[in-house]
């Protein structure tokens, strides 16, 4: 129960004309019972509604079961305090300090903590934050787990190295809010203002971030959250390095120029999304799945995607020099005027249905590594010179026009594929060629001490395709 001295000496202080002697007697005998008892003044279940207590010293002050609806706390001092379940509506705490309190069950509704230093909460978990504005608030340290924050305005705010597991932050303002290295296993932000949101070092698995309204300049640099969820975000100039999210899930998201530069997402499921002009240079994609996403232009360069499967999507003009994708699989994808010289493919199954269906139109594989590699696409003008393609398979595809200049096809097989002016100067036997249109005259139209060799071992072949010869290939 409030000490009913204490309650009427805060009770004059809302009275005074001067206001100055009661504040120091307040602060007088605050300091004495901290020095005497280690508490401050006892206010639990006091009735406070409506007060004037702007100033006051409240240090280690008891306000369990308070009733502060309507209360001006402004400037207050309230380091220490124990707040269990107050009731706090349209409570007014701008710039009040309330470093290392305990507000268990805290429950504040359309209050005002703009500018106050909350600092080290020690227990806030389970508290409500409804329509509050907490712009510029510093709550770093706290623990802050199960905590709702919901409507409120949080721009500027300083949440680091916070508690926020289990958390949940709906239909907010988290402008230039900052929740660098803060623990959030569960957290989940639903339909807020991400402008600008830094989360730099975040860690915590089942983070969801969904349909903010705005995630223009959202940085998740160095965070560490596995189960990742995005859906439904929309921003440009979002920051993603170093991100480590494995099996992340990304869908339904526009954000073109999107930076994850050496992100660790092995088995990440990106769907239905625009991420053109990405950067993901050096990332890592191993076992990824990306459906329906366009990647126009993005920079894929050395990135690591073993056993990366991509579906009807679009890399167009994207820059993938060096990119590792072994036993990667590519199906209807849209990869005209992609860079992937140097890249190793090995195993890789770049298929189409029908073949044309995976386009790598004017492409560059030049010193790619192709070995045993399954392509049925269209690489009409496509630069494939000097890559490996030993015992790869190029059966129906179109190589209308392509450059394989000192291309090593060893036990390549090719199988109705369209080699109208296609380059094959230094090509060497053995590889083995049924029904490709225009192949005899690419041969002839190619000059290359090889060419007369590769003529006569395909003629030979030939006849043993059509029985005109008896033999073992």
């Amino acid at each position: 129960m409030a000490n009913a001295t204490h309650v009427s000496l805060l009770t004059a202080l809302d009275a005074a004309e001067d206001r100055e002697p009661v504040l120091k007697k307040i602060a007088a005998l605050t300091a004495d019972l901290l020095h005497s008892t280690g508490r401050g003044l006892q206010l639990a279940e006091a009735d406070l509604a409506n007060l004037n207590l702007t100033d006051a010293d409240l240090t280690g002050a008891v306000l369990n079961r308070a009733t502060l609806h309507g209360t001006s706390l402004r400037r207050a001092l309230l380091d220490r305090v124990t707040m269990i379940c107050p009731g706090m509506e349209r409570t007014d705490l701008t710039g009040a300090r309330m470093r290392d309190a305990y507000v268990h069950a805290l429950a504040a509704q359309t209050s005002v903590f703009d500018n106050a230093d909350l600092s080290n909460l020690r227990d806030a978990t389970g508290s409500l934050f409804h329509g509050c504005s907490m712009r510029g608030t510093s709550l770093p340290n706290g623990h802050l787990a199960g905590t709702t924050f919901y409507q409120c305005d949080l721009e500027g705010s300083d949440l680091k190295a916070a508690n926020l597991q289990g958390a949940s932050i709906n239909e907010s303002v988290l402008r230039k809010t900052v929740f660098d290295n803060a623990v959030a296993d569960q957290l989940t932000m639903t339909k807020s203002d991400m402008a600008g949101t830094r989360l730099n070092g975040m860690s915590g698995a089942g983070v969801v971030i969904q349909r903010a309204t705005n995630c223009d300049g959202l940085d998740l640099s160095g965070a560490r959250l596995p189960r990742l969820r995005l859906d439904g975000l929309r921003g440009d100039t979002v920051v993603a390095r170093d991100l480590h999210a494995p099996d992340a899930d990304i869908g339904h998201c526009s954000l073109p120029g999107i930076d994850l530069s050496t992100a660790a997402l092995p088995g990440l499921r990106l769907r239905d999304s625009d991420l053109t002009r990405a950067k993901l240079s050096s990332a890592s994609f191993v076992a990824a799945s990306v459906h329906r996403t366009c990647l126009t232009e993005a920079d894929l360069g050395n990135a690591q995607a073993e056993n990366l499967h991509v579906v009807e999507s679009q890399l167009q003009r994207a820059r993938m020099g060096g990119f590792t994708g072994r036993c990667a699989v590519f199906r209807d994808v849209d990869m005209r005027g992609a860079d992937l010289a140097q890249s190793n493919l090995y195993r890789a199954m770049i298929t189409g249905d029908p073949p044309r269906g995976m386009c790598l139109a004017d492409s560059s594989l030049a010193g790619a590594i192709l070995v045993q590699a399954y392509i049925a696409a269209d690489l009409s003008n496509a630069n494939l010179r000097e890559v490996n393609a030993a015992y790869s398979r190029f059966s129906q595809s179109d190589l209308t026009d392509a450059d394989l200049t000192g291309a090593a096809l060893f036990q390549s097989t090719w199988v109705k594929v369209t080699c109208r002016r296609t380059k094959l100067a230094g090509i060497k036997p053995p590889f083995f060629a049924d029904r490709c249109t225009g192949l005899k005259e690419a041969l002839n139209a190619t000059e290359s001490p090889d060419t007369a060799a590769l003529s006569t071992y395909l003629t030979a072949f030939e006849g043993v395709l059509r029985g005109e010869q008896h033999g073992s290939t």
